[in-house]
């Protein structure tokens, strides 16, 4: 078995606490709501799921979806990269850092899939099929890559999504060590993911929130909190389409809605 070790350690500096709560108070318009739907996506059914797995086999429903994720976003951000304009050149080592930290976290996680038994062989993988929700959370990115819009991507993907994936990651990870499956896959993005999910916004502008461009791009990263929640919860069969106001609430979806829990549907 080919021997991975991760690019991470030597990408990503450590978090300055000054320089993110800095960066969180210049850019309270958007990091407001961001955090506000980061928190309600919390509090939804995937995680209580993630609670009462008793083994890393019960985890597989959602590892062998979260492969392809993986596998597939160092591949948009690539193209994000390969398709920057000569005048936003300046951005490119920012892409590229990212890219490269994540181009090998897909095979940790096979590794680690393969040594929990969750596979028998890599080549299972590819029997997979993503569901619809996975896909368009992907797909989102691709769109976002081929718009080319520097401020649309980084609080979409660099603050919205990285934002909601380091929630996830803070939660799996411990659950995996609880197990005796902790892993470098897991722990490393608890990490990388916070670096990622504030620190772009020194690479754009502030903007008006009641402004038309302000309540786009708060639109924009809260649509990939919705697509990011909707294909977490995809993994377990649960269907559930959040939506969000734009200071980051929920919206309710039925008369009598009072709480998420009243948002799903068990498929």
């Amino acid at each position: 078995m080919t021997n991975v070790t991760s690019t991470t350690a030597s990408v990503y500096e450590a978090l300055d606490v000054n320089e993110l709560e800095r960066i969180c108070v210049k850019h309270a318009w958007v990091v407001e709501p961001i955090f506000n739907a980061s928190k309600a996506v919390q509090e939804m059914p995937f995680f209580e799921w993630v609670s009462e797995i008793k083994s890393p086999l019960q985890f597989k429903p959602a590892a062998v979806q979260l492969f392809y994720h993986s596998a597939t976003f160092p591949k948009v951000m690539g193209l994000m990269l390969g398709t920057t304009p000569m005048s936003e050149n300046h951005m490119m080592p920012f892409y590229a850092k990212h890219a490269y930290g994540e181009a090998d976290h897909h095979e940790l996680l096979m590794h680690w899939m393969l040594r929990h038994k969750l596979l028998n062989n890599r080549k299972e993988i590819e029997n997979v099929v993503p569901t619809p929700e996975t896909n368009a959370c992907v797909n989102l990115a691709y769109q976002l890559a081929i718009e080319q819009d520097r401020a649309k991507w980084v609080v979409t993907i660099n603050s919205g999504i990285e934002r909601c994936s380091n929630e996830f990651f803070k939660v799996v990870a411990p659950k995996m060590h609880e197990l005796g499956a902790g892993d470098t896959y897991f722990d490393i993005h608890v990490e990388a993911d916070e670096h990622h999910s504030i620190m772009g916004m020194d690479y754009i502008e502030p903007e008006d929130p009641e402004s038309p461009r302000g309540r786009q791009l708060i639109a924009k990263a809260l649509e990939g909190i919705t697509l990011w929640a909707a294909m977490l919860h995809s993994w377990i069969d649960v269907e559930l389409f959040p939506t969000f106001n734009l200071d980051g609430t929920l919206k309710k979806r039925g008369r009598n809605e009072e709480n998420i829990q009243n948002m799903y549907i068990i498929r």
